[in-house]
C-alpha cells in the first residue's frame, strides 16, 4: 500500500501526544540561593558569551581593563564601572545598560564593538536578567590575576608535562573496574558523593551503540545483551562496535567538526569545492584504521612530504592535507589579504584542533592572555606561507585566485598528464577557429567563400578534440611544498606594515627536549607536525584524551574542550586527564584502545538517573556521579530515524552531489540540488556552507567555518516543528508504518511492540499498549470521512503515532527511563477524539 506522507498531519491527537512528548523533560530541584537549573542556564548561555566575546578587554587578566568594567567577577559584572554605574538590574531587563548595549540601543555604547551577538545570545541575556541574573562565581580577583601572571611566566598547567599519577586510594574497594572508576571515585569520595546505580542494560547497550557507531542497535542485539548483561558480553560487543565501519563514520564527524570541514568557500562569494569530499573519506578511513594519532596529524599537516610505499598509500598521504585547504576564503580578496588569510585559517585550525590553544589572537598583538607573542605567530606563519595551498579554484569572475588540485587513483599523474596536455591543444585550436574567425570577417564576400573551409576544417577539429577529451583522474584539495621563506611581523596585523623578520619556528611556550629544525629549502610542515606529536608536547595527547572523554559523558574533563589556555577551564580531574593522556601515548596513540578504556569504565555504565541530594551538591555532574543525559546530533538522530523505518543506506556513496556541480556560486544553484535526498548516513551528504539542509539547521549543526569541539545543543520550537510537519519525518513514519505492517499484518500488538523495539530499544509496557491501541482506534475512527479503506486508515494512524515515537525524549535523548514517554501518552486518555 502506497503512503501519502500529508495524510499525517490530519491525525490531529498525534499534535497533542506531540506537543506533550516534546515538552517532557526531567525536573530539575531547588536549592540554596542559585538553584541548580539557574546555575545551569549561567555555565551553559552566560559565561562562555563572557569568555569568547568580553574578558579580552574586561577581565581582570586583560592588560588594560577597558571602562573599568569586570566581566569575569560576579560583583564586578553587576556593579558596572568603577564610576559607579550599574550595568545589571536584576529582574529589569528593559533598564539594564548591559541589555542595551548588547542591543546596540545606544549609538554611544554598543558591546561587543566588532560585530553584534546573534539575536538568540542576546535573548539568554534578557532571560537571565529576568531571572535575578545569577551567577556562581565566587573567584576572587587577585586569583584571576595570578593565575594570568602564570600562564605569562610559562606556570599554565596545560603547559606542564603530563605525568603518570599512582592510583588513589578510595573506601569503596568494590566500586570500580578500573583505574579510571578509581580516580571518579577518589574525587567523589572527598565530597562525601557516591556513584548512583549501573545504568540499565537496555540503555546501556543503546548509548554505547550510538556513541560508538552512532546508530540505534538492532532489537535482536538488545534482547541477547539485556539476556546475558556480563561484563564479558559488554566488552564483547564494545569490541564489535569498535570494528564496525560504521565507527569510523560516528568519530570521523568528531575530527570533520574540528577540521571546519565544507564543500564550498563560504564569505562573500560562496563558491562550491567539487574536490572537498575526499578528505572527508580520508578521514572516515583512518578511524576505521585505527591510524595512530600521531601519524593521523602528522599526514593532515605534511602528508605529501612522508614516503609512501605503494601510490595508494601516495594518494592517502596527498588527501590527508585537505586539512589545510578546506576552510573558509574570500576568493575575490587582494593577494596579499587572500593569502594571509587563507594562512590565519590554518594557524587557527592546527592550534585549535591539535593543541587547544587559541594562538591566532597572537596575529595582530601579543596574546593577551596566554604566553603567546606576536612573534610565534608569524614563527608558524612562515611555515605555512611556504606552502601551497590546493583549492582548486579557476580564475572567473569574483574567483581571483587559481590554484591546482591533488590528483588521484590509477594512474593518476599520468592522466593528470594526458588532461593538461588535452587542454592545452584545445585551446590553441579554438585560439586558430578564432583568430581565422576573425581574419574572415575582415575579408571581401568572395574572400570569404573561398576561406571557408579552412574555418569548417578547423571547427571539425574543434569538435572532434571534445568528442575524444581523456577521462580525467580524480581530484582532491590538499597542500604541497612553496617557495621557502620566512616572514617578517605584521606590525598591528597589517601586512603592508612589515616589523622584525622571524624565523620559522614553534610557540616558544612549549618546551621539548629536542626541539626539529626547519631546513632552509623546506616550509617545516613536517618539521611543525613531529613537534605537535612529540611525546613531551603536553598539550598534544590531553587535549585529545579530554574530547574522547566529552563525546562519551557529554562535558570535558577540561569543558572548554578548545581552550587548554588561562581563560580555559581547570580540569575537574588533572589526574584522570593526564593518566588518560600517558596512557594513550604508551598505547601507541591508539583512538580505538583509548576509546575502549574509557565506554568500559563503571563510570561510562552509570545509570542517567537524578539523585536530588546528589544534584543538589554538584548539579553540573562535574564529578561525574552518574552519566549526564544526551541529546542526539542530527547526524545520529536522522540516521536513527532512517534505521528504524528500513531505508537506511548503509554503503557510502561515491564522491558527492557537489562535484557534479563544478566550480560555480552556491547562490546560483537551487537549494534542492545543494542538498539533493539521500538515505545514506548523514556523515556522507553535502556541507555547503550557508546553504545547510533545513535539519542540519534546526539541531545545531557545527559551524563549517569555525574549529568546533563542542556543539551548541539549543532547544526551541522549530525543532518541535519539525517533527510535526517536516516531509522527511512524514515519510519515514509512513515507511516504518509499513514495515511494521509488512512484519505483522494481522497483529497490532506485535506491530507496536515492534516498533517500540526499532525505536527505542524495549518492549511497552502493558498500560502503554492500551493507550496506544486506543489511540489508532480513535484517530482511524476519526480518519473514517477522508479514508474509505479501514487498513489505510490504520496505516495512517500507525504512522502518526511513529511520528510521536520520533519525536519522543526518549528516542531524542540517551536517558535512563521510558518514564517521559508514559506521562505523555498518559495524558491521551482524557483526550476526545478529533
Amino acid at each position: 500500500m502506497t503512503y501519502t506522507p500529508r495524510l499525517c498531519r490530519s491525525a490531529f491527537p498525534a499534535a497533542l501526544l506531540l506537543v506533550a512528548l516534546l515538552l517532557t523533560s526531567v525536573s530539575a530541584g531547588q536549592s540554596g540561593e542559585i538553584s541548580p537549573e539557574h546555575r545551569t542556564f549561567f555555565e551553559n548561555r552566560i559565561r562562555p558569551v563572557l569568555v569568547k566575546h568580553c574578558y579580552e578587554c574586561h577581565s581582570h587578566a586583560a592588560d588594560t581593563l577597558s571602562a573599568d568594567y569586570a566581566l569575569d567577577t560576579r560583583d564586578g559584572l553587576r556593579g558596572g564601572s568603577a564610576a559607579g554605574d550599574v550595568a545589571v538590574i536584576p529582574g529589569d531587563p528593559a533598564n539594564s545598560p548591559l541589555l542595551l548595549a548588547l542591543r546596540y540601543s545606544s549609538d554611544a555604547l554598543q558591546m561587543p564593538p566588532e560585530e553584534q551577538l546573534p539575536e538568540s545570545v542576546i535573548a539568554d541575556f534578557e532571560q537571565w536578567i529576568r531571572m535575578g541574573a545569577p551567577d556562581p562565581r565566587t573567584e576572587d580577583p587577585e586569583v584571576l590575576r595570578r593565575r594570568a601572571r602564570e600562564a605569562s611566566a610559562g606556570k599554565l598547567w596545560s603547559l606542564q608535562p603530563p605525568l603518570m599519577p599512582d592510583l588513589p586510594a578510595v573506601s569503596d574497594t568494590a566500586w570500580p573496574r578500573s583505574a579510571i572508576d578509581r580516580f571518579v571515585l577518589a574525587r567523589l569520595e572527598a565530597r562525601d558523593l557516591h556513584p548512583v546505580a549501573d545504568a540499565d542494560p537496555r540503555k546501556l547497550v543503546r548509548r554505547v551503540h550510538f556513541d560508538l557507531t552512532g546508530l540505534p542497535p538492532a532489537p535482536d542485539v538488545v534482547e541477547s545483551f539485556t539476556a546475558n548483561p556480563t561484563p564479558s558480553a559488554y566488552a564483547k560487543l564494545v569490541d564489535e562496535l569498535l570494528a564496525s565501519p560504521h565507527f569510523g563514520e560516528r568519530w570521523g564527524r568528531h575530527w570533520l567538526d574540528l577540521a571546519r570541514y565544507a564543500e564550498s568557500s563560504g564569505m562573500e562569494f560562496n563558491f562550491t569545492y567539487p574536490h572537498a569530499w575526499p578528505y572527508r573519506n580520508y578521514v572516515i578511513d583512518s578511524f576505521n584504521k585505527d591510524k595512530p594519532y600521531d601519524r593521523f596529524l602528522t599526514e593532515q599537516l605534511a602528508g605529501d612530504l612522508l614516503p609512501a610505499d605503494s601510490a595508494a598509500e601516495r594518494d592517502e598521504n596527498n588527501l590527508a592535507t585537505g586539512f589545510l585547504a578546506i576552510g573558509p576564503k574570500r576568493h575575490n580578496a587582494g593577494t596579499t589579504e587572500f593569502r594571509m588569510d587563507i594562512v590565519d585559517d590554518q594557524i587557527r585550525a592546527t592550534s585549535e584542533a591539535m593543541l587547544g590553544l587559541t594562538v591566532g589572537c597572537a596575529r595582530c598583538h601579543d596574546h593577551k592572555f596566554d604566553p603567546v607573542p606576536t612573534a610565534d605567530y608569524y614563527a608558524l606563519a612562515g611555515i605555512f606561507l611556504s606552502t601551497k595551498t590546493l583549492h582548486g579554484t579557476t580564475k572567473i569572475k569574483y574567483s581571483r585566485h587559481p590554484s591546482e588540485l591533488v590528483a588521484f587513483g590509477p594512474d593518476a599523474d599520468e592522466r593528470h598528464q594526458q588532461c593538461q596536455d588535452y587542454q592545452k591543444k584545445l585551446k590553441e585550436a579554438e585560439k586558430q577557429l578564432s583568430d581565422r574567425e576573425a581574419e574572415l570577417k575582415k575579408l571581401k564576400r568572395e574572400e570569404q567563400k573561398q576561406a571557408e573551409t579552412d574555418v569548417q576544417n578547423l571547427k571539425k577539429q574543434v569538435a572532434q578534440l571534445k568528442a575524444n577529451a581523456p577521462e580525467p583522474p580524480r581530484y582532491g584539495m590538499g597542500a604541497s611544498e612553496g617557495e621557502p621563506s620566512d616572514t617578517s611581523v605584521a606590525v598591528g596585523g597589517d601586512p603592508g606594515s612589515k616589523g622584525d623578520t622571524v624565523p620559522r619556528g614553534f610557540l616558544s611556550c612549549v618546551k621539548l627536549e629536542q626541539l626539529p629544525e626547519v631546513p632552509e629549502t623546506a616550509s617545516g610542515r613536517l618539521e611543525l607536525a613531529r613537534w605537535i606529536t612529540a611525546r613531551d608536547n603536553p598539550l598534544t595527547a590531553r587535549v585529545f584524551a579530554n574530547r574522547v572523554w566529552h563525546h562519551l559523558f557529554g562535558r570535558g574533563l577540561v569543558p572548554s574542550v578548545n581552550n587548554f589556555g588561562v581563560l580555559g577551564e581547570r580540569p575537574s580531574h588533572p589526574q584522570l586527564l593526564d593518566y588518560l593522556a600517558v596512557r594513550f601515548m604508551d598505547d601507541g596513540w591508539s583512538v580505538r584502545k583509548l576509546i575502549r578504556r574509557t565506554v568500559l569504565s563503571r563510570a561510562y555504565q552509570l545509570s542517567t538517573r537524578k539523585d536530588a541530594d546528589l544534584y543538589r551538591a554538584d548539579p553540573e555532574n562535574t564529578l561525574v556521579w552518574r552519566m549526564t543525559p544526551k541529546r542526539l546530533e542530527i547526524e545520529p538522530l536522522r540516521d536513527a530515524i532512517l534505521a528504524v523505518s528500513g531505508r537506511l543506506d548503509r554503503s557510502r556513496p561515491d564522491g558527492s552531489p557537489v562535484t557534479a556541480l563544478g566550480q560555480q556560486l552556491a547562490r546560483g544553484v537551487a537549494w534542492e540540488k545543494l542538498n539533493p535526498p539521500s538515505h545514506h548516513r548523514t556523515v556522507y551528504l553535502p556541507v555547503v556552507r550557508l546553504y545547510a539542509s533545513h535539519m542540519h539547521q534546526e539541531f545545531d549543526f557545527a559551524a563549517s567555518s569555525l574549529v568546533v569541539g563542542d556543539r551548541a545543543e539549543t532547544t526551541t520550537s522549530q525543532q518541535a516543528l519539525f517533527f510535526l510537519n517536516n516531509e522527511f519525518v512524514l515519510e519515514q513514519s509512513g515507511a516504518t508504518a509499513s514495515l511494521l505492517i509488512e512484519r505483522h499484518p494481522e497483529n497490532v500488538e506485535q506491530q507496536l511492540r515492534l516498533g517500540w523495539q526499532r525505536a527505542l530499544s524495549r518492549q511497552p509496557t502493558a498500560a502503554e499498549l492500551q493507550v496506544v491501541q486506543d489511540y489508532l482506534k480513535r484517530t482511524a475512527n476519526a480518519l473514517a470521512d477522508e479514508y474509505e479503506d479501514a487498513e489505510e486508515r490504520h496505516q495512517v494512524a500507525l504512522a502518526s503515532y511513529i511520528q510521536t515515537l520520533f519525536g519522543s525524549a526518549e528516542f531524542r535523548y540517551l536517558l535512563h527511563a521510558p518514564a517521559p514517554l508514559m506521562t505523555a501518552h498518559s495524558t491521551l486518555t482524557k483526550a476526545d477524539a478529533p
